[in-house]
């Protein structure tokens, strides 16, 4: 397969899309972005839990998103009825926050392009407004309604259970392809197929059409040449629902069937044609996109994710790596100094998540003295709370001291402090140390981007 190389990228979204993908560059864009659930996603990936995402919006850590969008001619009366109805909170964040990236979507979108947006009932409501806006209400395609469960039953006590999920469908613009999908026809579908011919192939009768034997004005129709009954909009096939196969599990929260993927990209692309992810978690997306011979391009601001996805295509397609461009992930100590140089929030990020288990702040100023999270797992039932944080340039022990008080306030057992080697000095350890032990670990260890390309790992309490 000839065309662009496939591109994996460790970044925020709407950094990755402003600086790295061309305008009308794109066949597809499925999305799968935080859904403002108001909840910690944790992943449970080779014997540890890391913090995938949180799904948390503050209304002060999104007024830069509100008004670089507010003011634009599309979207700016929708921006100003969302926050006049929902006042200056956190979904309004949210919806400040996916604004944002929906107008770099649009930018990349080829007018033949369309866009799925994988969310749920929580803000599908206040999302459809956005995109009629953005997109053009007349493109609107489709919303589809995808089970999530088959027979899951839970006894929710104050409402039903919500068993599904939405897709809002636009089209770039009036020109924007479509593949119907089809499904095997139904037995009563087939019986319609009741006449046979001289060969014995059954057909039904319809009406006159070109390049067809006609018999008293109308066609045959024949049994074998049926593509099957059109796909609609109420998506509920077994094979589509979260109860995945164990091989296809990854522990991975929000992780979406494969199946349900390899739907999409079938029917909003073509072989060769480029499809972007810009929320690409654990690549499902990219295992169809790559499966159904398109491009892609993924993009995710999780370091471990990426890490996972690196995992994913390896295994299950060998000679692919050869064709992928990694970006963002320092590969060497001399990557890792280029990038703290050039994106000190880039690489606070990449390297608050260099041990297993922890993952970046999705916010970074603000932070009081937190860059990463970690749950730990050490016997059934009982996890540990983990904290870390970044220097890229200069640290002395005061740096260290105010961190274990960063710790302490923030309720985490263990404190992972990282920095280079060369800015490691005899009284940063001292201060270190001195924080004392738990279980029968160094409550605030040192951790130099150099241990991490060396293989070497802090000191983690044994599991029970």
């Amino acid at each position: 397969m000839s065309g662009p190389a496939n591109k994996l990228y460790f970044g925020d979204c709407l950094d990755v899309m402003r600086e790295d993908v061309d305008d009308e560059s794109v066949d597809l864009i499925y999305l799968d972005p935080p859904f403002n659930s108001k909840r910690l996603y944790n992943a449970f990936i080779g014997g540890a839990q890391w913090v995938a995402f949180n799904d948390t919006w503050r209304w002060h850590e999104a007024v830069d998103d509100f008004h670089e969008v507010a003011g634009r001619l599309d979207i700016a009366s929708a921006m100003e009825g969302l926050r006049l109805m929902l006042g200056e909170g956190p979904e309004l964040a949210y919806l400040a926050y996916m604004a944002n990236r929906l107008v770099e979507c649009r930018r990349v979108l080829k007018p033949t392009g369309s866009i799925w947006l994988h969310c749920d009932p929580t803000m599908s409501h206040y999302l459809k407004v956005l995109m009629d806006g953005m997109f053009g209400a007349k493109n609107f395609k489709n919303e589809i309604v995808w089970r999530k469960y088959g027979g899951r039953k839970n006894n929710a006590a104050y409402r039903f259970t919500t068993q599904y999920d939405v897709l809002l469908f636009y089209g770039a613009s009036s020109n924007a392809r479509f593949y119907p999908v089809f499904e095997p026809l139904s037995p009563g579908a087939a019986r319609e197929y009741r006449h046979t011919d001289d060969a014995g192939r059954r057909y039904r009768m319809a009406r006159r059409g070109k390049g067809y034997e006609t018999e008293g004005g109308r066609r045959r129709i024949y049994l074998d040449e049926s593509p099957g009954s059109a796909i609609g909009n109420l998506w509920t096939e077994k094979g589509l629902q979260l109860a995945q196969s164990a091989k296809e599990r990854l522990g991975y929260p929000t992780q979406k069937p494969l199946a349900l993927l390899e739907r999409v990209v079938k029917a909003g692309s073509r072989e060769g044609d480029v499809v972007l992810d810009p929320f690409c978690g654990c690549g499902t997306t990219l295992h169809a996109a790559q499966a159904l011979r398109r491009h892609w391009i993924g993009i995710d601001v999780c370091v471990n994710a990426c890490k996972v996805i690196e995992k994913r295509l390896r295994e299950n397609f060998d000679s692919l790596w050869n064709d992928v461009e990694f970006i963002g992930m320092p590969k060497t100590r001399d990557d890792a100094k280029t990038l703290a140089d050039l994106d000190k929030f880039r690489f606070e990020r990449w390297a608050a998540s260099l041990v297993d288990g922890m993952e970046a702040n999705k916010h970074q100023r603000g932070d009081k003295g937190i860059d990463g999270y970690g749950r730990l797992p050490i016997r059934k039932g009982r996890f540990i709370d983990i904290v870390s944080q970044v220097k890229g340039g200069g640290a002395g022990p005061g740096d260290v001291q105010a961190f274990n008080g960063a710790r302490q306030q923030a309720g985490a057992d263990l404190g992972i402090f990282t920095c280079f080697e060369d800015r490691v000095t005899p009284r940063m350890r001292d201060a270190a140390a001195s924080t004392g032990r738990f279980m029968d670990v160094p409550v605030v260890q040192i951790y130099t981007v150099e241990d991490y390309f060396a293989g070497r790992r802090p000191q983690m309490p044994k599991a029970a």
